[in-house]
């Protein structure tokens, strides 16, 4: 419960309140319709105060929604004043829908509780019951790889807290919990990466000349995210090659485009002269990052492909490089990654039998072809 001190409005800016926190020390907040609350770090009258107070006055304006619906200081206070900045979140907006989802169903469920109040043992069992699977409808949630996002979530999170005062510096409770530890045996692989016969029993469903077909050539040809190869249009190309900008890190890329594209591409009926992409809705436009997601979704089901993603497609093209043995730069130059730590990630369902099989009998191939030079220089 916190006090309001008497005796100090008429020294303070406007907007700014005087109040007694728990521990019985001055606290100073700005409250302004339509404005982001702060609680003040630096002493009143001093000239970091009076830089925070001129941050106030410019900030960006909070939503009605976003004012009414939680008490102030409160998690879901906390969540509705972080996120109303997209790009805190993330640089795209698909990433930035992902973590905001995250956060607005955490908050859902624990938003009236006050930020001030939650301990590191608060989020160790928050964490240790997201670690839990559990079937919801049709659909699996929690489990390990969400308990670390959303733990990764937590810590940007109250580090926002941090800076807008709500609690003091250093006293991130996230940062002080466990984090999530995982046996060998128990570690997530990702997504599946699709093997060779599912891409022929995909194929064999959806032939060419269909949308579901040329979906599956954009992603495997192209070894690109989800979320830039259902975008992929005519003005892409550019002299016979696919030039793009990757959405998520902004690196510009040089794709030649192979026949087996090609072919999917050139299959389709004709587009409209203006089209931005080469995968239309039923509409005529552009599928949404999430509308083409389900839509991938259902193509795979019709295919009997439960276990079958958009982005299992990405690892597929980097495992067939790796089994064709292309070495890491050649692995990178395509799928766009910049360190070897990324490509071991997704080269990991790389067949072990058949690259052993391949080097060892390049090996013995070797081998023989020595002995066979050592008898004729005998000889």
């Amino acid at each position: 419960m916190t006090r309001r001190r008497k005796g100090r409005a008429r020294f303070l800016p406007k907007y700014v309140t005087s109040f007694e926190d728990r521990h019985g020390k001055a606290r100073y907040r700005f409250r302004r319709k339509g404005y982001e609350d702060h609680y003040f770090k630096a002493e009143l009258g001093s000239d970091e105060f009076r830089q925070e107070y001129a941050a106030c006055m410019k900030a960006v304006v909070v939503s009605e929604e976003q004012q009414t619906r939680w008490a102030i200081g409160t998690i879901g206070d906390l969540v509705a004043r972080y996120i109303a900045v997209p790009a805190r979140l993330a640089p795209t907006e698909a990433t930035q829908g992902k973590i905001r989802s995250i956060l607005e169903k955490w908050r859902d469920e624990y938003g009236t509780a006050y930020v001030a109040d939650v301990n590191f043992q608060h989020i160790d069992d928050i964490i240790t019951e997201k670690r839990k699977k559990v079937l919801v409808g049709k659909r699996w949630e929690g489990g390990i790889e969400a308990a670390r996002k959303l733990r990764k979530e937590l810590v940007r999170l109250f580090d926002h807290a941090e800076k807008i005062g709500m609690i003091p510096k250093g006293a991130n409770p996230v940062k002080h919990a466990e984090k999530v530890r995982v046996a060998a045996g128990q570690k997530s692989k990702g997504y599946y990466s699709w093997t060779e016969q599912d891409i022929d029993q995909y194929r064999a469903r959806h032939a060419l000349g269909s949308k579901p077909r040329l979906a599956l050539e954009l992603l495997l040809w192209t070894g690109q995210r989800r979320g830039d190869g259902y975008l992929f249009g005519p003005n892409d190309i550019k002299n016979g090659r696919f030039e793009i900008t990757q959405g998520k890190t902004g690196k510009e890329m040089s794709l030649t485009i192979a026949p087996q594209l090609l072919a999917a591409i050139q299959a389709m009926p004709p587009l409209p002269a203006d089209s931005p992409a080469f995968l239309l809705s039923e509409l005529g436009r552009p599928f949404s990052y999430a509308s083409f997601g389900n839509k991938m979704r259902d193509w795979c089901d019709q295919a009997g492909l439960p276990q079958c993603t958009a982005h299992g497609l990405r690892k597929a093209n980097a495992r067939r490089l790796a089994e064709r043995r292309m070495g890491n730069s050649s692995i990178k130059a395509v799928g766009g990654w910049t360190n070897d730590r990324e490509v071991s990630i997704y080269t990991a369902a790389a067949n072990q039998a058949h690259l052993a099989d391949l080097a060892i009998t390049d090996l013995s191939d070797w081998e023989t072809q020595k002995g066979r030079e050592n008898e004729t220089r005998d000889v």
